[in-house]
């Protein structure tokens, strides 16, 4: 069977090529007769263009989806080039086809995926995963979902741990990957707009961190990559998971898997904890919640793994969370308000985060 054109927008959609793809997907029964389109998720993601899909079956299409989620590549062309150079739209097609529900974690159910790593063309239609909620970065999380959320990705971790399998996944790069050294030269080219843009909410102990960071990425990369490898997801916040499911309220699925590696999984944990819950309930449950993971995996069969480990792997993270603060200012649309107030909203946790763990003292000399 030929493969199927990758279609250009959602304007290229049609019901001939719904059908053809759930057909490739395995639903040999399918035929859409009509569909809507409507945009979702407007300013939440950077690389992505998310659209909920309603179909018409030209039968009763018993046992098929009634809605879809498509997902199609950035407009903005400056973050598609991004995605282009990391192949970012390949990895995440690659991860649900070759990981997908063995992830560990629920992740949504993947009718039909495609990239083109030559242009950025990439396609994919998933699950559509209401009712249930999806959290929200500017708000932040409560205690109770920080908890769920930590919860759900150590057992991810612990099911990948140390496992052999990851390494001859070739589309799944390691954290320190050459590919990802390019991080080094974009945070010091980002660095002199960031500082300007935050202004003084930059504290002058953050500023010299932050100057003391730019000869250091790589180094950060290495340290991460250098524990207990395991799969990470790379972008595990708020806006990319989904809370509650029509059978069981404690339920969580992650989306948006375009920047998983394997590395050290406290990556994960600092990233989520520093930019996505408020500093003040951060605080309370930080601890807490770190004893939490290293119990779940130790619960999923990971025995050799201490909470003075986890700790500190934990304040390295947090550090290298500076990072993506400062690149991400290079794909800010200023048209968008809420991706702005989310980069405010999160660099000021980071920073808060960074100074509470004096995590500064973490970084390779």
């Amino acid at each position: 069977m030929a493969a199927l054109e990758i279609p250009q927008s959602s304007d290229s959609l049609s019901a001939e090529w719904l059908t053809a793809a759930l057909h490739s997907g395995g639903a040999g029964n399918a035929r859409i007769a009509s569909f809507e389109y409507e945009p979702i998720a407007a300013g939440v993601g950077f690389l992505g263009k998310l659209g909920r899909l309603r179909l018409q079956y030209a039968d009763a299409g018993d046992g098929l989806p009634r809605t879809l989620i498509c997902k199609l590549p950035t407009l903005d062309e400056k973050s598609r080039q991004l995605a282009m150079m990391f192949r970012f739209y390949e990895r995440e097609v690659s991860f649900y086809h070759e990981i997908g529900s063995r992830a560990g974690i629920r992740v949504p159910v993947l009718h039909h995926g495609a990239a083109d790593p030559s242009n950025g063309d990439f396609v994919m239609l998933m699950e559509d995963l209401a009712p249930a909620r999806v959290g929200d970065q500017l708000e932040g999380c409560t205690a109770q979902q920080a908890r769920l959320a930590v919860a759900s990705i150590a057992k991810c971790h612990a099911a990948w741990w140390q496992d052999p399998r990851l390494a001859s996944l070739g589309w799944l790069p390691a954290t320190n990957d050459p590919i990802h050294h390019f991080a080094q030269p974009a945070y010091q080219q980002c660095w002199a707009p960031f500082v300007q843009f935050v202004g003084d909410k930059l504290t002058p102990a953050l500023k010299r961190t932050g100057e003391d960071l730019g000869s250091n990425v790589i180094r950060m990369l290495d340290g991460i990559a250098g524990r207990p490898q395991t799969l990470v997801h790379g972008d595990f916040r708020a806006d990319n998971l989904f809370f509650g499911g029509p059978d069981d309220g404690q339920a969580l699925a992650a989306i948006d898997w375009q920047v998983s590696s394997r590395g050290g999984g406290a990556f994960d944990l600092a990233y989520f904890l520093s930019g996505n819950v408020s500093p003040q309930t951060r605080r309370a449950i930080e601890m807490d919640v770190l004893q939490l993971y290293v119990q779940t995996l130790k619960e999923h069969g990971v025995q050799n793994y201490t909470f003075e480990e986890c700790l500190e792997d934990y304040r390295f993270a947090t550090l290298y969370c500076l990072v993506y603060a400062v690149i991400i200012i290079g794909t800010l649309d200023p048209t968008n308000a809420r991706g702005l107030a989310n980069f405010h909203a999160n660099f000021e946790r980071v920073a808060a985060a960074i100074t509470d763990l004096e995590a500064a003292a973490t970084m390779p000399r």
